[in-house]
């Protein structure tokens, strides 16, 4: 039971480190902007689109798959067992 609550603690906390990277504001970009489009809303990047994440959102994404590969393994772990004759 504890191990399910660890699990879970590490998924929710994940999420909302995901979240708080989201509204965190990184400045300016490095890249610059090109052709901006005010009416059409929409964005030229030379070379394909970008996206660019913060680091907590990076951290809270890793931190998020750790506790949802946790979870994954405790629940094959109960189908292992009652898969047993």
């Amino acid at each position: 039971m504890l191990t399910w609550v660890g699990a879970g603690v590490i998924v929710a906390a994940g999420a909302v480190i995901i979240v708080i990277g989201l509204f965190t504001p990184m400045g300016t970009a490095s890249f610059g902007w090109f052709a901006y489009q005010p009416l059409a809303d929409a964005t030229f990047f030379p070379g394909g689109s970008a996206v660019v994440l913060s680091r907590i959102t990076v951290a809270g994404w890793i931190i998020f798959a750790v506790g949802l590969v946790w979870l994954a393994f405790l629940a094959g772990r109960i189908a292992g067992r009652r898969s047993r004759p």
